[in-house]
């Protein structure tokens, strides 16, 4: 029965979207495109935010579009636009704004983009003709810019680590059974984009990037208040606060900062650990300026979001930096080696958080380095500088983007060089 329900079900989909798709064909002549707008979309993740709002701080023209938002972690208004918004205010039907979206918000699209700024998935067909919305963009000549944010291009049996891949399909089950749709997406895109950028770690199958892998997340560090007080505490009479936000434990390998903390108290240390788990992105930024320490994940061998805000703040952060097969390149062709992020695995991590409970004044150091370094890599004048380069390559000029943060050849690098006490995000005596 379920399978009869699903075969139904499917040719309702493909009817819909070969219905709306040709609409769209049709109405291609008549669309006038003014080619203002840098649309990003249309996953609701935060990263998109911060970039289009980092645009149009200095005048480009940005909006994010996407079809819902995340309630638990974010709020309706970190979006600008959303797809319900761009269907007449009669039509009420779950059912018949389902079939209508791809029609309207391609309409939209055509009109108004200058660029989309896409994960590997496309913007709203996700199943049949999904291919017809490279062919939209083509036509209105959109260029196409895709970044990935993880779920959209991890093809699991080309991962090389085990252990990461062991953990996605633990946390993230489904998108093993849809590799071939991944893999198909991932490789249609790396062909016909006009630019492609991986960054920091997502380069397990991928053929293509056109920068150097490097972690191009940004967040606005200027209005995040940063931590006024380091607490001297070495573990041994005034505790020492440690924070761990999984939204997925295994992922993140909870388990083994767990045993960890559990293995110092039994030693003596008084340390208290302080779990969160999904709640709003503002009560974590807020208790990360409660804490001394920033535990953020174990398995994945890179850092992203929550590692971001809580150097920015100006915590010491400890996070999996290990794998030379996915870093060494980010390491030599990017800035990877003034970030100073402490490095820990499974197995070191019980070792690296006794180094930051005992010693303050590494804490204290880290993160006062984690504010410099945010702030040139990870804030909004870094996202303007990465975006107004690709778009000066876009637009023809000859700009050497693969070398855009090279550590012998990027002025933007060299200047203001960072400089920790870590050789390889291990501490260094």
């Amino acid at each position: 029965m379920k399978k009869l329900k699903t075969f139904f079900l499917d040719i309702i989909i493909f009817l819909t979207y070969f219905v709306s798709c040709s609409i769209v064909i049709i109405c291609l002549p008549f669309i006038k495109s003014r080619k203002k707008v840098i649309i990003f979309g249309t996953s609701p993740i935060l990263n998109i935010k911060y970039w289009s709002d980092a645009l149009n701080q200095i005048s480009i023209p940005s909006i994010t579009l996407v079809k819902s938002y995340y309630s638990s972690i974010n709020k309706k208004t970190d979006f600008d636009l959303y797809f319900e918004d761009l269907l007449p205010p009669v039509i009420k039907s779950r059912i018949i704004k389902e079939g209508l979206y791809p029609i309207f918000l391609w309409v939209y699209i055509l009109k108004n983009a200058k660029t989309v700024v896409i994960p590997f998935h496309g913007i709203v067909i996700k199943k049949y003709f999904w291919k017809l919305e490279y062919f939209f963009l083509w036509v209105k000549n959109i260029k196409v810019i895709v970044l990935p944010y993880g779920s959209d291009a991890y093809m699991y049996s080309r991962v090389r680590s085990k252990s990461l891949q062991n953990v996605l399909i633990s946390d993230y089950p489904n998108a093993a059974k849809l590799e071939l749709q991944i893999r198909a997406k991932v490789f249609f895109w790396s062909k016909h984009a006009d630019f492609v950028l991986t960054g920091l770690l997502m380069n397990d199958g991928l053929p293509r990037w056109d920068i150097a892998p490097h972690q191009f997340l940004s967040i606005n560090t200027n209005v995040l208040e940063k931590k006024k007080e380091y607490s001297s505490s070495n573990g041994i009479k005034q505790e020492v606060k440690i924070l761990h936000a999984p939204n997925h434990r295994s992922f993140k390998g909870s388990e083994f900062l767990f045993q960890a903390i559990d293995d110092l108290k039994k030693e003596g240390y008084n340390i208290k650990l302080i779990l969160i788990e999904r709640i709003s992105n503002d009560q974590v930024l807020q208790l990360m300026k409660e804490v001394d320490i920033l535990a953020d994940q174990f398995i994945f061998s890179g850092y992203a979001l929550n590692s971001i805000e809580g150097m920015a703040i100006g915590l010491p952060v400890l996070a999996n930096l290990e794998s030379e097969t996915y870093l060494r390149v980010s390491r030599r062709y990017s800035f990877l080696n003034e970030c100073p992020i402490l490095s820990a695995s499974p197995e070191s991590l019980k070792d690296q958080l006794r180094l930051l409970i005992t010693n303050p004044e590494l804490r204290k150091e880290l993160g006062k380095l984690g504010i410099k370094y945010t702030s040139k890599y990870h804030s909004y004048k870094a996202a303007q500088y990465m975006f107004t380069n690709i778009f000066k390559k876009l637009d023809g000029e000859d700009v050497d983007l693969m070398n855009l943060y090279h550590p012998l050849k990027s002025e933007y690098v060299k200047t203001n060089y960072i400089k920790t006490p870590l050789a390889n995000n291990r501490y260094v005596e």
